[in-house]
């Protein structure tokens, strides 16, 4: 895999590139498979409607052959004219392009859902580039183009044959029969090479729908370099999301130090880990955590402790058990909060001694 060279595409499309190329209206489908459903729907539909198009037929020809020599061919009457013919064709052929627009809407949704793209509208100037045009022509899938074209003229062929020789005693017996019955002999070979020239079609189509689904996978297959840079647009570059990072703990470092000089005790390793706890009786329930470090950060609490003279007490075993189970801003358990509190309690005692000497000073 790591010879391969990074421009070569080798890994499969990812859903976000297919989900672009379906808004640009690139999407796989088969032409032969709507032209073979078109083909049948086209074929049921005359089937169905056959008998009420060919009354309309035979009423409209009636109609005006009747009246040939009285129909004026002025300039103003022959609105009226057109308009008496489009309401006796109206019926006739408003059913079955009805039926043809629902089977080609069926079989778009069916093979690609519902997608209007606008973007597919847009002309494309490089398809004008003779270059890429010779490339696609001596492509495969000009060469599964051609050879689709001749197997569907082979198919198409071989059906019609087949058809004319089951229905050569029929065919003869035209030149006998009467014009009626000259006319249904027609329709009745014509629909059965009809209908079987369109299911053709549909086979066709099915197995040129699954190659059309394979060569568009094929064609949105990415590089290295491609995945590589969605996923940077996904997720962003790592570089800015690292500088990101260390600008927020560069943050939430100042702000912690900031809390330092409110602190009641800094407890330490003495020199691995530092602890600041504040407590407030009248507002907390138990000291709380509002600054932590190890290695260079305890040693800038400790410096920020002495620079604001805030108490320093070295207790190891309570400095790690307060640095790993307790989070900056929490508060400290009842497992912790009696050691705490007997070096709470020493704390305030040096500070009243202090305070009580600073006053005797002051007295003198």
């Amino acid at each position: 895999m790591s010879d391969q060279p990074a421009s070569e595409k080798v890994l499969p499309p990812s859903p976000r590139k297919l989900q672009k190329a379906r808004e640009k209206g690139n999407v796989a489908r088969s032409g032969d498979l709507n032209s073979g459903i078109l083909l049948l729907a086209a074929c049921l539909g005359l089937y169905a409607l056959g008998p009420f198009i060919f009354g309309q037929l035979i009423r409209l020809t009636q109609y005006y052959f009747a009246d040939a020599a009285t129909i004026s061919l002025e300039p103003g009457d022959m609105q009226s004219l057109l308009a008496q013919v489009l309401l006796f064709a109206a019926p006739v052929v408003l059913p079955l392009m009805l039926i043809l627009m629902l089977a080609g809407i069926l079989i778009n949704v069916t093979q690609i859902g519902f997608l209007f793209s606008a973007q597919a509208l847009q002309p494309k100037f490089e398809r004008l580039d003779p270059i890429r045009g010779f490339k696609r022509f001596v492509s495969l899938r000009s060469l599964v183009e051609l050879v689709k074209s001749l197997t569907k003229l082979g198919v198409i062929g071989f059906i019609a044959y087949s058809t004319l020789q089951s229905r050569r005693t029929d065919i003869l017996e035209l030149m006998h029969s009467s014009p009626w019955a000259g006319g249904i002999v027609v329709w009745s070979v014509l629909f059965a090479v009809w209908w079987r020239v369109a299911l053709a079609m549909i086979v066709i189509g099915l197995f040129d729908f699954a190659f059309q689904r394979w060569q568009y996978l094929q064609d949105q297959r990415m590089t290295r370099q491609e995945v590589q840079d969605e996923l940077k647009q996904l997720e962003g570059d790592p570089r800015i999301k690292q500088r990101v990072r260390q600008i927020q703990r560069q943050m939430a470092m100042q702000r912690m130090m900031a809390d330092v000089p409110e602190a009641e005790v800094v407890i330490t390793n003495p020199t691995t880990f530092a602890v600041a706890l504040r407590y407030e009786p009248a507002k907390m329930d138990a000291p709380r955590v509002v600054a932590k470090g190890a290695g260079r950060v305890a040693e800038r609490i400790r410096e920020m402790a002495i620079e604001h003279d805030v108490p320093i007490v070295e207790r190891p075993d309570l400095a790690r058990a307060l640095y790993r189970e307790i989070e900056i801003g929490a508060h400290v358990p009842e497992s912790l909060f009696k050691a705490v509190a007997e070096i709470l309690a020493y704390v305030y005692e040096i500070e009243r001694r202090e305070s009580k000497i600073s006053e005797r000073a002051a007295v003198v």
